[in-house]
This record gives structure tokens, C-alpha cells and sequence, in this order.
């Protein structure tokens, strides 16, 4: 597929915070997770809570234990089965308004993938409610063993087959999707939808129709 603006063929979005909300991950973990230790280890809500959200964070964002719920259900010796227990809130999935318009009229001028630290489990069931928008999803604590970096960019380009200089990807966190693609020769766009940064650049963008006005200039 080739295009005429920029030699841009593909379009990669992250997942999380950029196509979906964040109702579903959160149900899950800030929610149901909790409420089975509660159950299984028959204290209150309040402090199954406690303990999990202070375990959260002393594993952090950065490591891939923070995405694994095999491993949360191990560490807390739960007698859970995570495809089951994660597919009974499929229905907190919640697209951000304007996507489904925007991945609708784009996926007939690029070919659409979504590159994500979401492990493989979470991001099957948060893309399943955009059927035959994406060609290829990504996980790349679950595919490739690693946080989003500018190699694991690279590897996605390679199994594609095609260059970094031709894909344009756009999330929300500045690191992840902005500084680490752009290291990998990607044309990178920070989603800020709260507008949570003071600095602009102009391939910060508010929202996806922005997005979509930027990527055909």
C-alpha cells in the first residue's frame, strides 16, 4: 500500500488510553482482582484493595509482572483460569467516541496495526470490537518478552515488511509512543487527551480527528 504524504503505508496505534478507555483494564484490576483476594482470603474489600495497589506499585509500569495476571494470580494463590475470569467484563470495553469513525475511513487509505504493552489476553478481547480494522496486532510483553522499546518498534517493521520511515504510530504516553518510536525511525504523534503537558510539538495532537487532519498534511 503506498501514499501519498510522506511515505506513510501504515498507521499503528497503542491500545489503552488510545483506542479504548481504560473502563475495562480497570474493572479488572482495580476491581474484580481485588474482590477475589477478598474472597479468597476472606478479608475486607478495603484491604484486598491495600495490599494490591501497593504491590502494583512496587512492581511498576515498567516491568512486565505489572501486565501478567498469571502472575498476580500466583502470587496471591488464587484458583482463577485468567481467559475465563477476564472475558466476564468484555462488556466495560469502551471506545473512545470518535475511533470508530476515524479507523473506519482510514483503514481503506493505510494498513492498520495496534502496537501495545497490553498483555496478549487483555488486548484480544479490547480489539475485539474492531473487526477488520487492523491487520495486525502486537503485545509486546506477550509476542516479543519486552517492553515497547525502539527495537521491539523495529522487529513489528521487520515481520510487516516494510521500513520505520513508513509507519506513523500515535499513544498516549510520551515515552512508550512518542520518544522510544521515534528512536526506531517512526513517525510518532503523542496523544494527549488531558492535556496533561505544558510543552507542544506539532505532533501532539487532542484526539484522533486531530490525528487524521495531521497524518494527510
Amino acid at each position: 500500500m503506498t501514499n501519498k504524504k510522506g511515505g506513510i503505508t501504515t498507521i499503528s496505534f497503542d491500545s489503552d488510553g488510545t483506542l479504548v478507555t481504560q473502563a475495562f483494564a480497570d474493572l479488572v484490576w482495580h476491581e474484580a482482582l481485588p474482590q477475589q483476594v477478598a474472597e479468597s482470603w476472606g478479608i475486607p474489600i478495603e484491604e484486598a484493595k491495600k495490599k494490591l495497589f501497593a504491590d502494583y506499585e512496587s512492581i511498576g509500569s515498567q516491568r512486565m509482572e505489572w501486565y501478567d495476571l498469571a502472575y498476580w494470580i500466583k502470587r496471591y494463590r488464587l484458583n482463577l483460569n485468567p481467559k475465563p475470569f477476564v472475558l466476564q467484563y468484555k462488556d466495560a470495553v469502551t471506545p473512545f467516541p470518535e475511533v470508530p469513525e476515524v479507523l473506519d475511513d482510514l483503514k481503506d487509505e493505510y494498513s492498520l496495526i495496534v502496537i501495545s504493552n497490553s498483555a496478549r489476553l487483555f488486548l484480544d478481547v479490547t480489539m475485539s470490537c474492531f473487526k477488520d480494522c487492523f491487520l495486525r496486532t502486537f503485545s509486546t510483553v506477550s509476542d516479543f518478552g519486552t517492553m515497547k522499546d525502539a527495537e521491539s518498534y523495529r522487529h513489528v517493521c521487520d515481520i510487516m515488511g516494510i521500513m520505520p520511515r513508513q509507519v506513523a504510530h500515535i499513544g498516549d504516553s510520551f515515552e512508550l509512543d512518542y520518544v522510544r518510536a521515534r528512536k526506531a525511525g517512526i513517525r510518532a504523534f503523542f496523544l494527549d487527551r488531558q492535556h496533561r503537558r505544558r510543552m507542544r510539538g506539532r505532533n501532539f495532537v487532542a484526539d484522533l480527528k486531530e490525528f487524521r487532519s495531521r497524518i494527510r498534511r
